[in-house]
């Protein structure tokens, strides 16, 4: 009897103290405290082994959800990276494409540029006669070939090591085994923006589409939309470039893309940027402090129909015919192709490319986005590239136009200056960032980034130094 007395007050206790509202959390107490096997199961970052085909496990983006600002962790030698030096030693990423090539061929023309290193996965592969191989063999001194595989991070740390910029140009459509575009560009764009902070490199520069979009239909759109969003993540002073649809000479058509182009979506607009002008914008970017932290929107400077454009570019370089089709088919054949044929010259993620406009976007929408004008550069029209190509319309050299962008760089640092002087004159002393990784004292954090409110203080504080008896400061002194 006394047994069941204390069990039954012990009843009316737990009755009397229950909820009388509704608490969402209140059946799983233990949600508060997660651990990191909580997390990976919430946010998984790797796709299974094995997938059995389920739908869930068809794209990538259900795997790699949740991107973390890594420049919340900053590294032994680092600083604010708010000023970096023009680049001098340039690692280029996806060297044998149709955009790396070009890129190679205008950086090796600089004379301001002492060093490029050109990355492929197959260097034993390229091909006879080709851009790079025809480079390799003008520039012996100049051009370096590296074997790199984006999605390996000791490959990319070795390609990286010692260049003060790395250009990130890689671009496919037809996936494959081990080369999916979950890989390549969200993976390989995570490892080289990455370790340009491990290496030092000042610079960053990511070749992207202006199709480039969120939860898209196709692999190829989705992925380059996050490679953006992880390298913006990983390195916070990089230069993002979306181009429009490339064209140029020597374009690489295969199969019976050389003869036929069947447009879907054929009223979609584009705006189609020469080959030549997008690699004159990667290296111009990557000598200016103007590109530090921007976005570029760097379509060509005509506007049209996808079917228009292409028949323009048909019309003036390779001949083909361009014309429209029924989007299910072009999808249809796109995904057969993958499957019947070793190397397909189009598929399913090219043609969805074109489902929404490749325009330039309105500056005014985002922050921190540009275009030509921003870089002092004016791009051809299809026509004018055409001639060019042909001869009959001289191009000057791209380090003969940087005169006038160098005289509007140091206009714009003068003006800066004067503005902080006067500033000086109200009492406001803004943190300077000096050019490049490392302080004179040694120290990686700034004073004005790890106190809070500095930027409302009249002198700012600062940040512990060496004693006077450290004859090299570095990031090893200090045990």
């Amino acid at each position: 009897m006394q047994r069941f007395s204390v069990r039954f007050s012990s009843a009316v206790a737990t009755v009397g103290g229950a909820r009388t509202f509704w608490d969402p959390f209140g059946h799983q107490p233990e949600s508060m405290f997660l651990d990191r096997k909580d997390l990976n199961q919430m946010y998984p970052t790797q796709k299974p082994q094995t997938t059995g085909g389920g739908f869930g496990y068809e794209r990538g983006p259900y795997w790699a959800a949740m991107l973390l600002p890594n420049p919340a962790v900053r590294l032994p030698h680092e600083r604010r990276r708010l000023n970096p030096k023009p680049a001098k030693r340039v690692t280029v990423f996806g060297a044998s494409g149709y955009l790396g090539a070009e890129i190679v061929r205008e950086l090796c023309e600089h004379p301001d540029i002492e060093k490029v290193r050109a990355t492929t996965r197959y260097p034993t592969l390229i091909p006879q006669g080709s851009d790079l191989d025809v480079l390799l063999r003008a520039y012996p001194d100049k051009l370096e070939l590296h074997e790199c595989d984006v999605t390996d991070r000791i490959q990319v740390n070795v390609a990286a090591n010692g260049s003060d910029t790395l250009i990130f140009a890689v671009d496919y459509h037809a996936e494959y085994a081990n080369n999916s575009h979950h890989d390549v560009f969200l993976i390989g764009a995570t490892n080289v923006s990455w370790t340009a902070r491990s290496v030092r490199a000042e610079r960053v520069i990511f070749c992207n589409g202006l199709d480039a979009t969120f939860a898209s239909e196709s692999n190829y759109v989705d992925f380059r939309a996050r490679g953006e969003d992880a390298v913006g993540a990983n390195h916070p002073d990089a230069t993002i470039i979306r181009f429009g649809p490339l064209y140029g000479r020597n374009y690489r058509y295969r199969g019976l893309g050389r003869y036929v182009y069947p447009a879907c979506f054929p009223n979609t607009k584009v705006q189609p940027t020469w080959v030549v002008d997008a690699a004159r914008a990667v290296v111009r970017c990557s000598m200016s402090h103007r590109a530090v932290r921007y976005k570029f929107d760097l379509g060509g400077p005509q506007t049209m129909s996808h079917v228009e454009a292409f028949r323009e570019i048909a019309r003036h370089f390779e001949k083909r015919l361009v014309v429209p089709c029924y989007r299910g088919f072009g999808r249809f054949f796109g995904k057969l192709a993958t499957w019947t044929v070793p190397n397909p010259w189009f598929d399913d993620n090219y043609i969805l490319t074109f489902e929404l406009d490749q325009v330039n976007r309105r500056s005014t929408l985002f922050d921190r986005l540009a275009s030509w004008d921003r870089i002092a550069y004016k791009p051809h029209t299809i026509r004018e590239a055409a001639e060019i190509e042909r001869g009959s319309r001289k191009l000057a050299p791209l380090h003969e136009l940087d005169v006038a962008f160098k005289q509007l760089e140091a206009a714009d640092k003068a003006a800066f200056e004067q503005e902080e002087e006067a500033a000086k004159t109200f009492g406001i002393y803004r943190a300077k960032a000096e050019p490049g990784f490392g302080r004179t004292d040694g120290l990686e954090a700034l004073a004005q980034e790890i106190y809070p409110g500095q930027q409302f203080r009249v002198k700012p504080l600062k940040g512990a130094t060496y004693p006077s008896s450290v004859a090299h400061p570095g990031p090893t002194a200090i045990q």
